[in-house]
This record gives C-alpha cells, structure tokens and sequence, in this order.
C-alpha cells in the first residue's frame, strides 16, 4: 500500500510539473503616435477614440526567471497577441524600440481606434504561445472588478 501512494504521489508531482507554465508575460498598455491627443510611449489607459492603443511585453522562462533571448525566441517561434473582450486581435512583434543609442528588445503591437470605436470599458489579454503548443496568459490585476481596465472614452468637447 505505501508503495502504490508513493507512485500515486510521484504521478501526481510529474503532472503538475508538466500542467506548470513554461512563459510568464508582463505586459502594458501605452498610446501610440498616430491620431495621440497626449504623450505617445507612456503607460495609459484611457483612450480617445482615433487613437492607438499599443501592447508592450517581456516573456520570461518560468524554470530560470529570466527573459527570453532573441535567440530562444525565434528557437521557440513564438506568438504574442494581444486580445480585447469586443474581439479585437492585435499581433505582437518582437523588435528593438529606444533612441539616443539606448535600445531594448521587447515585444510591441497596436489596434488603431476609429472615431466610429464606441466608448467604453475593455478587459484585454496577452497571450503567447510556441511552436509546441505552450501557452501562457497576462490578465491586468484587478480587470475582474473594474479595475486597470482599458477605456475608450468620448472626446472632450472643444470651447471657442
């Protein structure tokens, strides 16, 4: 009988080791340049509709804690998309953004608004996933209850 717990308890520990995620993502929300009523590149989540909203994320190896190289990324051919709950879709590319010789790889992809985006509140999600089929989830913190949700909120009327 101790035998049969013991081989029930390594099993056990085998599956979740293999249910545990491979990638953790942390990702952002900024505005983008085209049509910006504000600061472009800056953490944000209000936005007009016209505007860019821009996805950025970093994925991480669960097993080191470390991010990514540019050379896992590509061995692993992986995906990142950004998701809205209206069913937006944005696809993340992987290249360097910075200036002044300063540079950063990291993961960027944008969903354009339109004056016709209707206002309102937005859960949105980053997912990636690899040649293998692993995949992990961002969810903002606090989206189940209003919280860091993404707004598209109406133009401020303009005064003569």
């Amino acid at each position: 009988m101790r035998r049969l717990w013991t081989a029930v308890s390594v099993m056990a520990l085998v599956g979740v080791a293999q249910a545990a995620p491979k990638y953790f993502v942390q990702a952002d929300v900024v505005r983008g340049a085209p049509g910006a009523q504000g600061a472009v590149c800056v953490a944000n989540s209000v936005f007009y509709p016209g505007e860019q909203v821009v996805w950025r994320a970093k994925v991480f190896d669960t097993t080191t804690g470390k991010e990514l190289t540019e050379a896992q990324v590509k061995a692993a051919g992986l995906v990142l998309t950004a998701s809205l709950d209206n069913g937006a879709k944005a696809t993340l590319n992987y290249v360097p953004h910075g200036s002044n010789g300063k540079m950063d790889l990291f993961w960027a992809g944008g969903w354009q608004t339109t004056s016709k985006t209707p206002t309102g509140t937005l859960k949105w999600t980053v997912t990636v996933r690899d040649k293998a089929g692993n995949t992990a989830t961002f969810q903002p913190i606090g989206q189940d209850v209003g919280l860091a949700v993404l707004t598209i909120a109406a133009k401020p009327a303009t005064t003569k």
